[in-house]
């Protein structure tokens, strides 16, 4: 069965689970508030309906609430309603609403890496096949709703140059204690350059999410469960092809009539005949519940079923026709035998097929409660996973013996959280892998400052440690990588202004990158200075919203490659418009990351790695915007890159040889239904 036909199936059973709903909510009187409101929104929404002075029912975002699993797993007793601000709908492209501090391939749905250095968020061995993260619709994204009345809600963009995002979602509660509901996120983007057909497609995804909420009538047990899926497939087309002395400027020149990939382009045909694809399919289960004694004391256990197979396809990987590409002369790929260029690949010299696949199976089970003012978690946790590669690669489609690594590793873990006052909190945290990892964290958080310590042993991901493919193969042994980051950040507010100064330092040993000839090294140690600030106005019409960071690497600076500058700068003006009818937001929005040699990517293997050859030049990027709010829905108009051509020249890179969006016209409307 075909991934499509799958998610068809799928679509079917929501349909019919939804119609189930429908069908048993027709026999329950009212719509009652219950168990599944938060208590501090109990008292304004028990009851069979809301109603105004005339008697008439009103639906809107106050009666349809949402809690995340973080929430109830730290006993935050708060629920939050349906978002209809106008900040920041107008960044539909994942680089842009995390205020750039991510870096994709130049295109909607392309792999996608941080700027900076971050720590991950759990120690153990991770897949590390994380290029796609941010697309998919991951256990902390889901809502789980209480409402009183259906709730439905519509997001679609068309970004220009053939740029779509359309999610789509629907809730309801079957009663007062029982609420389902589903998520849809399709996404697709068109190639830039080298393409046969104008709308050829380069990025093409679709994710879905089925979730339920229950409560039992006295409140002691309750339940959260979901399933997500995600099917994203991108058309590789490895940067612009170029000789190295060709000036950059030279590239971005008319790149999208003229320009060639490095990967071979689609054969022509209707649609054309992709040669080259990759693949991130992801499957997660996902179930958190806990009973709650009379005391007050909780016990509490999450599971999780995560599968994250990644394919790798090229129909013709011999690349004879090109020369000088990035160095290696006729070929995209490295040899796998520098001593013997006739030594190119470990099974085809032709066709590539590669597949990676990752299973995970993990169980926590911990105690919770509060004891002399801390909120706190004891916990257990166990992991096991297996990690398979294969392919297809001779002429006769055989598939070569598959190579299979298991592993098992258990953790011990603790939480707490000390409520000084209002908005004074401590939080700490421990958690420990037997024999090899630790994570030790606390934070100090008040309206005036925040300290933040941080020290972590964690193991290198899998990807680091082992892989076995036709370009790519090596079996290490690498010790944990070593981090000790202390930062703070104060907060300075004056009347409409608020200044935010901060820094950081982090120490890292045996840290873990991928060096120019995309092969795992592991560094000696070194430092990261970050310092910062944030400077905000916010009056009743104009506002301005900047940010700017300093970076600075000690030592092995050669080892992890981050702008010195970035900088984020907002201007905008809003308000009311005939009679209150429509509030409206005007603004510009502009980046810049100086002068660095970014990240390059390898497609095959789905990572990032170092490179010499190609200076990314610091460049400002200019968007303007304009949101606006008729009622309850939302629209936006944006002009991205609104520079180009214009000022400080004809474009730029995101990444080695990636093109960044040229100007491109957006728009979008956001529609929340409540009945």
């Amino acid at each position: 069965m075909n991934s499509l036909q799958a998610l068809s199936r799928l679509l079917y059973k929501l349909v019919l689970l939804l119609f189930i709903g429908y069908v048993a909510q027709a026999q329950i009187p009212g719509g009652k508030g219950g168990p599944l409101s938060g208590s501090k929104d109990r008292k304004s929404r028990t009851g069979s309906s809301i109603l105004d002075d005339s008697t008439k029912q009103v639906y809107g975002p106050e009666t349809s609430r949402f809690l995340l699993e973080s929430d109830l797993l730290t006993n935050r007793d708060t629920t939050y309603a349906i978002d209809t601000l106008l900040e920041n709908i107008h960044n539909y492209n994942f680089v842009n609403r995390y205020n750039n501090r991510y870096v994709d391939l130049g295109n909607l749905g392309t792999a996608i890496r941080p700027v900076f250095y971050a720590p991950p968020a759990q120690i153990g061995t991770y897949f590390g096949m994380n290029v796609y993260d941010l697309y998919a619709l991951t256990p902390d994204k889901i809502k789980y709703y209480d409402t009183k009345s259906p709730y439905t809600y519509l997001k679609y963009v068309q970004g220009g140059l053939y740029q779509q995002l359309l999610n789509l979602g629907h809730s309801r509660n079957i009663n007062s204690r029982w609420n389902i509901g589903f998520d849809f996120q399709r996404l697709t983007s068109g190639k830039q350059y080298g393409y046969i057909q104008r709308s050829e497609r380069q990025v093409d995804h679709y994710g879905v999410s089925a979730y339920t909420r229950w409560i039992s009538s006295d409140s002691s047990y309750h339940i959260l469960a979901h399933f997500s899926h995600q099917n994203h497939w991108v058309n590789e087309q490895g940067g612009i092809l170029n000789n190295l002395g060709t000036d950059q400027s030279t590239l971005l020149d008319n790149f999208a009539e003229n320009a060639v990939s490095q990967l071979i382009p689609a054969i022509s045909g209707n649609p054309p005949t992709q040669m080259v694809r990759g693949n991130d399919y992801r499957n997660n289960w996902h179930i958190y519940h806990q009973y709650k004694f009379g005391n007050g004391f909780q016990i509490y256990h999450i599971f999780d079923r995560q599968t994250q197979r990644y394919d790798y396809y090229d129909n013709d990987n011999t690349y004879s026709e090109y020369t000088s590409v990035r160095g290696k002369d006729n070929f995209f790929y490295p040899d796998v035998s520098p001593s013997d260029t006739n030594y190119r690949y470990y099974f085809s010299d032709d066709t590539t097929h590669d597949v990676m696949r990752y299973v995970v199976y993990e169980n926590r089970i911990g105690l919770k409660g509060k004891y002399q003012g801390w909120d706190y978690r004891l916990y257990a946790r166990r992991r096991d996973f297996k990690a398979t590669y294969t392919g297809l690669y001779t002429t006769t489609n055989t598939e070569y013996n598959p190579v299979t690594y298991k592993k098992g590793e258990t953790f011990l873990g603790a939480w707490g959280q000390y409520s000084f006052k209002k908005n004074i909190k401590l939080y700490a945290e421990a958690e420990f892998l037997l024999f090899r990892d630790y994570k030790l964290s606390g934070t100090f958080e008040s309206p005036w400052f925040k300290v933040s310590y941080l020290s972590m042993l964690y193991s290198p991901t899998f990807v680091q440690q082992r892989m076995y493919s036709n370009h790519f193969r090596w079996s290490n042994d690498f010790s944990p990588v070593s981090v000790n980051q202390l930062s703070g950040q104060l907060t300075l507010k004056y009347k409409a202004l608020t200044f935010e100064p901060s820094a950081s330092i982090s120490n890292l040993a045996n840290y873990i990158y991928l060096d120019q000839d995309i092969t795992p090294q592991q560094s000696s140690a070194f430092q990261i200075f970050n310092v910062g600030a944030s400077l905000n106005l916010h009056g009743k019409i104009f506002h301005t919203e900047n940010q700017v960071v300093f970076t600075q690497t000690t030592n092995n600076v050669n080892v992890i490659r981050m702008p010195q500058w970035f900088i984020n700068s907002r201007w905008y003006a809003e308000g009311f418009l005939f009679r209150k009818a429509l509030f409206m937001q005007i603004g510009i929005d502009a980046h810049y990351k100086s002068d660095y040699y970014a990240n390059a990517y390898m497609p095959a293997i789905a990572q990032f790695y170092l490179q010499d050859e190609f200076l990314v030049k610091g460049y400002p990027v200019i968007d303007v915007f304009a949101n606006a709010r008729v009622g309850r829905v939302r629209l936006f108009v944006k002009m991205s890159h609104i520079n180009q051509g214009l000022v400080f020249g004809n474009g730029y890179f995101t990444t080695p040889y990636y093109p960044g969006q040229r100007r491109t016209l957006g728009f979008g409307v956001l529609w929340p239904l409540f009945d």
